[in-house]
């Protein structure tokens, strides 16, 4: 069994940098409606498989999600819907036939109590250049105007217990974020080009490994 397979389709309970790319270089929005309806679809497909979204954002060739699956198996059957559901609407108003993502999605156990800033921040600074939060901020399909100024998301986002420990207040953790993105102290992520299936200390990596060993016998 292919362990890093294994480990995308199983496992809940754990926080998931997941990233889905258009085949080819294909551009996957080509206007305000295409970002609308994947989105649409993401809020519809997260009613049939409970998926906690954290953040999110949509570029043109390229979505990112941080997200957490409820019960086991359901963030492989979320994404391949998806996928599907988009697929056939882009096909369709652009007629053309064939794949539109680049097979299956990318995804990475994260390892969520040192590393969802990081994965977080990654994911808001990923349309900005040289890591501008005023640029990034400007952004209209990404989580980080909700997180980090309370702006309306075009994606309706859960609180994860790390952001929500920021602050007693709304506004105590939008500040609170800003912060720790604009002035992040910890390891910097190149998630994009990575080829590991974790996001994790050593130890962290060590024991799910372990673990997956102990499951597959």
């Amino acid at each position: 069994m292919n362990m890093a397979r294994s480990l995308r389709i199983k496992h809940a309970g754990y926080l998931y940098h997941v990233i889905s790319r258009g085949i080819d270089g294909l551009a996957l929005f080509k206007d305000q409606q295409d970002f609308q309806t994947y989105v649409d679809i993401l809020n519809q497909q997260r009613t049939v498989f409970p998926i906690s979204i954290y953040n999110y954002c949509l570029e043109l060739n390229c979505v990112q999600l941080l997200v957490e699956p409820d019960a086991e198996g359901d963030l492989s059957k979320f994404m391949e819907n998806v996928s599907k559901a988009y697929a056939k609407y882009f096909n369709k108003k652009y007629d053309r036939s064939g794949h539109v993502f680049a097979g299956r999605f990318k995804s990475f156990i994260v390892q969520s109590r040192r590393y969802f800033i990081a994965c977080s921040r990654y994911i808001d600074l990923t349309p900005a250049k040289n890591e501008n939060i005023e640029e990034a901020k400007k952004y209209s399909w990404s989580g980080f105007v909700s997180l980090a100024f309370g702006g309306k998301s075009k994606l309706k986002l859960d609180e994860f217990e790390l952001y929500t420990a920021l602050g007693k207040s709304s506004e105590e953790r939008q500040h609170a974020y800003r912060v720790l993105v604009s002035n992040y102290q910890g390891e910097k992520l190149n998630i994009l080009n990575a080829r590991g299936r974790f996001i994790g200390d050593t130890d962290f990596k060590r024991n799910f490994r372990k673990q997956l060993k102990a499951e597959n016998k």
